[in-house]
């Protein structure tokens, strides 16, 4: 395991911590989304730990730093991914963190503590609670898929044809966290927030996995079969 990482398991497990069952929620936006205080509390808490131990770097985070590019060297934070679930006591959310360096990404960690559950990646592979995982063979008329997003529904019935077996589980960590433990095959996702898909898409690589970026649409496949199909049928379907 490499430094990064360990200071991301490390960081990501602490900022768990902090959360409770006693939360604050407020509207955000005028879409029907959601913040808690939490939210905010446990991202402030990843940068100073990042601050400390990385000052040269910056960040971009969904609450706080939203409007930072992403940089060289940089850190990339999802506090509470799934606030809605989060909101409503469903248990499919996670703290999303991701180190850049030199323009790449070099570690992943994706916690989720209501499932005792932690994902994450370096160049030494993808694990799940220290037991390194892999994405599964299931071809493509087999698959399980996750789409997750506003406007996917063209793409939804577009897929019959291949696989019917979607999903929709109001956030981006479980879907690929999932996708690189092999649970299942894909993830399309129509956000174009990089904290949102950053730190999964890594993780899902770094699991045997393939990616693809656009704008408005991000991947993850357990084969390229599966990644030319949604980007096939994706493209004509959703408009970035």
């Amino acid at each position: 395991m490499t430094k990064d990482c360990e200071f991301l398991i490390n960081t990501a497990k602490q900022a768990a911590e902090i959360i409770t069952d006693d939360f604050i929620v407020k509207a955000k936006g005028d879409k029907g989304d959601l913040v808690t205080n939490f939210d905010t509390e446990v991202e402030q808490f990843i940068i100073n730990k990042i601050k400390n131990a990385y000052p040269a770097f910056s960040v971009v985070s969904e609450e706080l730093n939203s409007d930072k590019p992403l940089a060289d060297n940089c850190f990339v934070i999802d506090p509470i991914d799934g606030t809605v679930n989060f909101a409503h006591h469903i248990p499919l959310w996670g703290i999303m963190i991701a180190c850049v360096k030199a323009g790449k990404t070099v570690a992943a960690v994706i916690f989720m503590p209501k499932l005792n559950e932690l994902y994450y990646a370096d160049k030494t592979g993808a694990y799940l609670n220290d037991k390194k995982i892999s994405v599964s063979s299931l071809p493509v008329e087999k698959s399980i898929y996750s789409l997750e997003g506003r406007g996917l529904k063209p793409l939804r019935e577009a897929m019959k044809k291949y696989s019917k077996h979607p999903r929709a589980l109001g956030n981006a960590c479980s879907p690929f966290s999932w996708v690189a433990a092999g649970r299942m095959e894909g993830m399309v996702l129509a956000y174009d927030t990089v904290w949102d898909y950053l730190p999964g898409q890594y993780i899902v690589k770094q699991a045997g996995g393939f990616i693809y970026n656009a704008p408005g649409l991000h991947i993850a496949a357990n084969s390229k079969e599966l990644l030319e199909v949604f980007k096939k049928e994706a493209g004509q379907t959703i408009k970035s």
